[in-house]
């Protein structure tokens, strides 16, 4: 469910393992609650973009586009150039990726709306109307 509602075309750095993860910790969790988990997480990055007082240089792995892009990064980071976002041509901005750690964040923000009387009722109506209610 969290790979539906990060989107297929989000830039992410989330290992197969790490879905599982995510999927382990957020028990009690609606669809609804994972797409708000999702949203904010994808949100995270676009916010290390406008806070960020340093930014690097990397090798923009694209044949199109200009041949480096500015990453934001750390201020002791080797290459770490002071500069703010508006100064940055938008061709050569490197979008940060959603990131695991992006994702716990959002998990922490955001509280499971499923409580266990809601799993007692909906197992008890499966087990009376079956799976689709006949």
């Amino acid at each position: 469910m969290f790979k539906t509602h990060l989107g297929t075309d989000s830039y992410h750095t989330i290992k197969d393992h790490e879905w599982k993860q995510l999927a382990e910790k957020s028990e009690h969790y609606s669809g609804a609650d994972i797409a708000v988990v999702c949203r904010e997480a994808l949100l995270r990055p676009i916010r290390r973009l406008s806070s960020g007082t340093h930014f690097k240089r990397i090798q923009n792995l694209k044949s199109d586009g200009p041949p480096e892009l500015w990453l934001p990064c750390s201020p002791g980071d080797l290459g770490a150039v002071e500069t703010k976002l508006d100064d940055i041509k938008p061709e050569e901005l490197c979008e940060p990726p959603v990131t695991m750690s992006d994702m716990l964040a959002a998990l922490s923000t955001q509280k499971p709306t499923v409580g266990d009387a809601d799993l007692t009722k909906h197992k008890k109506f499966t087990e009376e109307y079956g799976q689709e209610g006949s």
